[in-house]
């Protein structure tokens, strides 16, 4: 709740307390709300604790000969706090200051007739300025306008009239000038009417002849010209595209035969950053769960269309054994990136030549389930406290270890 409105609130339970007409009644208001108002005195928002001050001591200052306490302890012990706190209140400079300017109001505030239209102006201390304009200036005002309004209404149209025949006065001479010099425009011809190229070169098409329906008649030299062009242009065309088609053969057969498991990895940014690192690093390809997060703003922001350069294959989570079992089946060896009682230091770690990176979830890890279908585990030797490193960081770095170990002399 906003400062401005928890003041509202202290002014509102102060007056209840105050104005309550029979004792009892404001006894029992104050057990209810003085309490909570208390902690206020203490905030940290200037307005609410001087405002709380102020109304605090006003009403110990009302109530405190008319309560009568009980003689226990507690009560002794009540009498004491509340007395020590009016004493401060009272005697403390800022709170005497905000006094002075402000207790004349709370004192002649009436909450049924201060909340009336007519009860905002008059409840107010007498000796205080009042800023609004008295009332007899107001009526000296409205006498003086009705005693010149006919004289105002007849000036002011006099003065309209007169400034549309100055207006008019205005058109007519600028027109006449323009008249003059339309005409003298007419008279001398114009310097871009005097300027012109003398050199005229013909356009080509206009050497060509033109047969009865309007069309350029072509001649036998010129089927031929348009023939040879057109072979020209499909020479270039099957040139380029077995340029492409090279190029595209051999960055397939530039890329590690190391294929990156990111299935199991859900977050945005990390599956961005992966494919940022597999497309680095030449990665064979890069398996996610859904393949339509490519698509995403996000991601692109991230990857720099990387996208765009590495394989990039669907395997929903539920797949996730089944395609691991198949690479095995065609010769790859399946190594989990995880933390386990037989898992190798990733510098202790020899990857074979066709392997399968496969990465956990950002909490949990790899599943027991898929654990189990894997050939070996590899961890990354830490030295401070936390337990793991964020799963995107984890796979770039073993993927830059496997690149290191197998790396092609185009790395050196």
């Amino acid at each position: 709740m906003r400062q401005q409105a928890l003041s509202s609130y202290v002014f509102i339970a102060a007056n209840v307390i105050l104005h309550s007409r029979q004792l009892a009644s404001q006894i029992n208001h104050l057990n209810q709300l003085l309490p909570p108002i208390l902690p206020f005195l203490t905030s940290h928002h200037h307005s609410l604790r001087g405002f709380t001050q102020l109304l605090v001591h006003s009403v110990l200052s009302r109530l405190w000969p008319t309560l009568q306490l009980e003689t226990s302890e507690d009560a002794v012990f009540e009498r004491r706090c509340f007395q020590e706190l009016k004493n401060y209140l009272a005697e403390n400079p800022d709170c005497m200051r905000l006094r002075v300017s402000i207790e004349g109001f709370l004192d002649v505030f009436d909450p049924n007739a201060s909340g009336t239209p007519s009860g905002v102006f008059s409840a107010r201390p007498e000796v205080s300025d009042f800023e609004c304009v008295p009332t007899s200036v107001m009526e000296r005002v409205i006498d003086f306008l009705n005693d010149v309004r006919e004289d105002l209404r007849h000036s002011i149209a006099k003065d309209s009239v007169t400034i549309k025949n100055e207006d008019l006065a205005v058109e007519e001479h600028h027109n006449e000038d323009k008249t003059d010099e339309s005409i003298s425009e007419l008279l001398q011809p114009s310097q871009d009417a005097l300027n012109f190229q003398k050199k005229i070169t013909p356009h080509r098409d206009s050497e060509q002849e033109w047969n009865s329906r309007g069309h350029p008649t072509v001649g036998g030299d010129d089927i031929s010209r348009l023939i040879s062009e057109m072979e020209e242009d499909d020479q270039l065309f099957n040139l380029a595209l077995e340029a492409r088609k090279h190029a595209v053969e051999t960055i397939k057969q530039s890329r590690q035969e190391l294929i990156v498991v990111a299935s199991l990895v859900d977050r945005i940014p990390n599956l961005a950053g992966l494919t940022r690192t597999c497309e680095v690093f030449k990665a064979a390809e890069l398996v996610v769960a859904d393949k339509s997060i490519v698509e995403d703003k996000q991601f692109r922001l991230i990857s720099v269309t990387a996208e765009k350069w590495v394989p990039i294959v669907e395997v929903p989570v539920d797949s996730v054994r089944v395609y691991l079992e198949k690479k095995r089946a065609e010769g790859y060896s399946v190594i989990g990136l995880e933390q386990t009682a037989n898992s190798k230091a990733l510098d202790q770690l020899a990857f074979p030549s066709r392997t399968v990176l496969v990465l956990g979830r950002e909490k949990e890890g790899i599943p027991v389930e898929i654990l189990h279908t894997l050939d070996a585990c590899v961890e990354i030797p830490q030295l401070g406290v936390v337990r793991s490193l964020n799963v995107h960081v984890s796979g770039a770095i073993a993927v830059w270890e496997y690149t290191r170990q197998h790396k092609q002399p185009s790395y050196k």
